[in-house]
């Protein structure tokens, strides 16, 4: 492998760099270690290309800004020296960096921010029942007013106004604050205070001086560090300070390594807690196996972790071969790879979620953002194609991963910690849970969000749930784990999640229900520790610490139980042979 030092092709910290990079790159596409030295590096959005998001607003191009393109056996070296490190520093909308149809890269050694942050913040100086001040920092978050309306200054010559949702954080522990979720109601602008005070008409549950309210502003209209079509792609060290969508997105990639990857707020800049303006990582239809090991998460304002695949509907049969389909959300859509030939194709019955025939792709045709034509290698049955197809769901078992989560620490952000929903064996051990919603949720439908997946082996161990777990809600918190895909009819006699074994954890609970089961055959839960914390009177609606709905063959036993519960053990609706031991 050859070594490029960019200081020797004139790319220098402090300089900004985006055309003459990708030039170097596009010049040395093969068996090539480049080192970056310590120091900032500038980028602005000179670089557009038409690339479709999972899970984000559909653009006709992106903004980017480092881009690596059927590059192979690669290593982007960053440096440490002393407390100096190497810096990608970004203004405006764009994404940070792109891999596309790469093959055994890693990026190491990184820090990636904006100079003027997409989220920003508000301290609490002063509040009333319907008013609240809040003291917005112009050095930090530069920013204006416009007609009634508060507008950010994010760089690149760009203005973002404040127009999206807010999170409230303690502010002394810094975690979002018990109950609040994202419910907390700023309004209107109604006076400018002096001295970066500004006055809101505010509909919100208690708040505190001090405490920070987290301002979403901007679009989701690009990633941090985004992958498709990829193959062995490695992050490490890499800390993650701004993004303005999905931290790192992954789509129809193989074999994906994230170590020591840190979502985290940028503490010298004057930042308090936000990070992210939406996941972290987000992982849709890839395959090979994704390890996520000794990352941490904090002040990401949506779930740190989410593992999918991305199914549609039918609309119609063109001939015995060929089905058009249809992507169902509006954030997941006109993907140019969603199938390949020979990819394993699956159809989902929507009302109860049972798979059924399976098919072998021969082609697949976009014909918009929101239609496609899928062609099969044979026939598909005559009594598959007599059914409505808008009553079935299809998915792609070839773009599935297995999935490993280890040894991380999933601090306050908003919603919940880790999302999966994949076929795929999965395992998620040895990890530090402080989610303010469901540290865990075994999602998967085709109903609503069409993020598919059912699972069929799934290992949660070692891990340690604390009780700020679950102490807002969200959508699909229904426990601190919580097993609940979206089933419109369940039935008893077909689960839909199988094989889920929960062991060798400690739960942390104030009267917080620990599981949610629902729609689950094979369902352990063994050799726990469940304390009850005193850290909060009971909130969650939830009256028992295990629920279980729709779910067969389920054991529970030699937990140890530690404390004064004011609420029942377990609940049964619709179950069948449940083994309880208290």
């Amino acid at each position: 492998m050859k070594q490029i030092v960019l200081k020797d092709h004139g790319i220098l910290p402090g300089s900004e760099c985006t055309l003459e990079l990708a030039e170097l790159f596009r010049n040395n596409p093969t068996d090539t270690e480049f080192v970056f030295e310590a120091g900032d590096y500038f980028f602005l959005p000179k670089i557009l290309r038409d690339i479709r998001l999972s899970n984000t607003d559909v653009l006709p191009t992106r903004k980017l800004g480092i881009i690596l393109e059927n590059m192979k056996n690669v290593r982007l070296a960053g440096k440490v020296d002393g407390k100096k490190k190497t810096r990608l520093l970004y203004g405006g909308q764009m994404q940070a960096v792109t891999m596309l149809f790469c093959e055994n890269v890693e990026m190491k050694n990184f820090i990636i921010d904006w100079e003027k942050p997409l989220v920003s913040e508000g301290i609490v100086t002063a509040f009333t029942d319907t008013t609240i001040d809040l003291f917005i920092d112009s050095k930090v978050y530069p920013h204006r007013v416009e007609n009634g309306v508060i507008v950010f200054d994010i760089g690149g010559g760009e203005w973002s106004p404040f127009n999206c949702g807010q999170i409230q954080y303690d502010g002394e522990t810094r975690t979002i604050r018990r109950m609040s979720g994202d419910v907390f109601g700023i309004g209107r602008l109604q006076e400018e205070l002096g001295g970066d005070i500004y006055r809101f008409a505010a509909d919100h549950q208690d708040t505190a001086v001090g405490n920070v309210i987290v301002l979403r502003h901007n679009a989701r209209q690009h990633a941090g560090v985004f992958t498709e079509k990829c193959k062995n792609i490695t992050l490490e060290d890499v800390t993650v300070h701004s993004c303005g969508g999905l931290g790192c997105l992954a789509q129809f990639c193989e074999d994906l390594t994230y170590r020591r990857v840190h979502f985290l707020p940028n503490i010298e800049a004057g930042r308090k807690v936000a990070n992210g303006r939406d996941d972290g990582m987000h992982i849709t239809c890839c395959s090979g196996t994704v390890t996520i090991t000794e990352c941490s998460f904090v002040g990401l304002m949506d779930d740190p972790i989410n593992v999918h695949g991305c199914c549609v509907t039918g609309v119609e049969w063109l001939d015995a071969r060929t089905l058009r389909c249809r992507y169902m959300h509006r954030q997941a859509c006109a993907f140019k790879y969603w199938a390949d030939e020979g990819d394993d194709i699956v159809f989902i019955e929507r009302r109860h979620m049972t798979q059924s025939v399976h098919g072998t792709a021969a082609s697949y045709e976009l014909e918009s953002n929101e239609y496609f034509l899928l062609t099969f290698k044979e026939d598909m049955p005559e009594d598959l194609r007599a059914l409505d197809p808008t009553g079935l769901a299809l998915d792609n078992l070839t773009h599935t991963a297995a999935f490993v989560c280890t040894k991380n620490r999933f601090g306050s952000c908003r919603a919940r910690g880790v999302l999966v929903s994949t076929p795929k064996p999965v395992r998620i051990a040895d990890n530090l849970f402080q989610s303010s919603g469901s540290a865990i949720l075994v999602a998967g439908d085709s109903n609503g969000w069409y993020e598919s997946g059912e699972c069929h082996d799934v290992e949660i161990c070692g891990n340690t749930f604390t009780d700020t777990c679950l102490s807002s809600m969200y959508q699909f918190c229904e426990g601190m784990i919580s097993i609940c895909p979206v089933i419109p009819e369940p039935d008893v006699k077909t689960p839909y999640h199988k094989n889920i074994r929960i062991h060798h954890n400690i739960f942390d609970t104030p009267d917080t229900p620990v599981l949610y089961g629902f729609s689950t055959d094979g369902l352990t839960f063994r050799d726990n520790r469940i304390y009850r914390s005193t850290s909060s009177e009971k909130w969650h609606p939830g009256e028992h610490l295990i629920n279980l709905d729709h779910s067969r063959n389920v054991d529970i036993g030699d937990n140890l139980w530690v404390g004064l519960f004011s609420i029942d053990m377990l609940t049964e609706n619709e179950c069948e042979n449940v083994h309880f031991e208290n």
